[in-house]
């Protein structure tokens, strides 16, 4: 088995990727740090995102921390609950021990309909290229949560390095994205089926990139339409669409959508409606500082769909680096997080509004100060009734990462 390298370590490896690959200062929110990770059995440096349970509790991952034998811990499945007085209680429910069960959670976790949560690991398995597992709720509260790998990845079989969070289709198949690996060296686009005859999960490689016209290393998750079609982005800027197979075929069909002017497309799409698209680029624009773009579908089928560019980051107080995607509220605000810049030199939270005539409007949320408060935030945002909740990989009490609120 390989030595696995610590925490720390893979979250610098993950700054490194992007460069060879290529308490407020707020404007109307209010942030409270319901979270700082302390290390150890606590967890660390908490990279992947939240998602709301079906309780109203928050849950998530740390990259390293746990009761793990690897250096700096193998990393935690954690669960905040929320109390009467405001405040929020932590709860490790699960703890990555060795590299057997997987190392390294850098993704979020996703639900399914049961209650199951479903993550990745960078390393660790069978074959120390990572795993999907699942987590199995317990039938008596306060028992422990049933950790199940689902799938060891092979490298250059199958792909590694999954970054991105999984998505779930309403049959209970299982899709995302390896950044590397896979025939071709250029990552992969894969489908976790569930048992049906036979008794593990089967995984299909849906498209192997060959660096070619089809682009090169898919960093962000991949994303869903209502029609079961897999959208995605590269690293190298191409946007994609994986079309599920024809009647009597198997293989699913690849349709480049565009080509972006700028590498590094590391964000997860968000499908608007009725079609569009939007997502980020982590560098490009006037200033090379990032951008947030929309694609629309073209009058023609079978060209180019068309972009448009909603907003250039300027660098410096204004933010850059946007590291992830989107979310949308009801009015068709987008919300999104850089992960430097601001006041403070630590990211932002930002808003783009649209506005009569096409143009969009971007407020700044919140600039994140660092030291006890907040900083590096790089996995996004999700919309709570009320707020919004995130992570950051630093900053806190012990500078290893927050889980954050900002309210109105």
């Amino acid at each position: 088995m390989k030595s696995l390298p610590s925490a720390t370590t893979i979250t610098q490896a993950i700054v490194s990727i992007l460069i060879l690959l290529g308490i407020a200062h707020a404007a109307g929110a209010r942030e409270t740090i319901l979270h700082s990770f302390a290390g150890g059995t606590d967890g660390a440096e908490p990279i992947g995102g939240l998602v709301s349970g079906p309780n109203g509790h928050l849950y998530g991952t740390t990259s390293g921390g746990g009761n793990g034998a690897c250096q700096d811990g193998c990393g935690t499945v954690f669960e905040l609950s929320p109390n009467g007085d405001g405040t929020w209680t932590e709860t490790q429910i699960y703890s990555f021990a060795s590299e057997d069960d997987g190392a390294f959670p850098n993704t979020g976790v996703i639900f399914d309909q049961s209650g199951n949560l479903y993550g990745a690991t960078i390393y660790g398995g069978t074959n120390d290229d990572g795993t999907v597992f699942r987590l199995t709720p317990p039938a008596n509260p306060g028992a422990a949560w049933i950790h199940t790998v689902l799938y060891n990845f092979v490298g250059d079989l199958d792909g590694e390095y999954c970054l991105g969070n999984l998505t779930i289709d309403p049959a209970g198949n299982l899709y995302g994205a390896a950044l590397f690996g896979g025939l071709y060296g250029g990552g992969t686009i894969f489908q976790l089926v569930p048992p049906q005859q036979q008794q593990t999960w089967t995984l299909n490689v849906l498209h192997a990139f060959q660096g070619t016209n089809d682009g090169l290393d898919p960093f962000g998750a991949v994303v869903l339409d209502s029609r079961g079609a897999v959208y995605g982005t590269t690293y190298s800027g191409t946007v994609f669409r994986l079309q599920p197979p024809s009647p009597g075929q198997t293989a699913w069909s690849m349709h480049v959508l565009y080509r972006l002017e700028s590498i590094a497309a590391v964000g997860p799409l968000l499908v608007g409606h009725p079609t569009a698209l939007y997502g980020t680029t982590a560098l490009g624009g006037a200033t090379n500082d990032g951008t947030v773009f929309q694609l629309t579908p073209p009058t023609q089928p079978g060209t180019s769909w068309n972009a448009t560019t909603l907003y250039e980051f300027k660098g410096g107080a204004d933010g850059w680096y946007p590291l992830n995607g989107l979310v949308a509220d009801r009015s068709g605000r987008l919300y999104g997080v850089t992960a430097s810049g601001g006041a403070f030199d630590s990211g932002t939270v930002f808003r783009l509004s649209p506005r009569q005539g096409g143009s969009w409007t971007k407020t700044t949320l919140y600039q994140f100060k660092g030291g006890f408060d907040a900083s590096g935030p790089g996995a996004g945002v999700i919309l709570g009734q009320r707020a919004l909740y995130g992570t950051t990989s630093s900053g806190g009490l012990s500078n290893l990462g927050t889980v954050f609120q900002l309210a109105p």
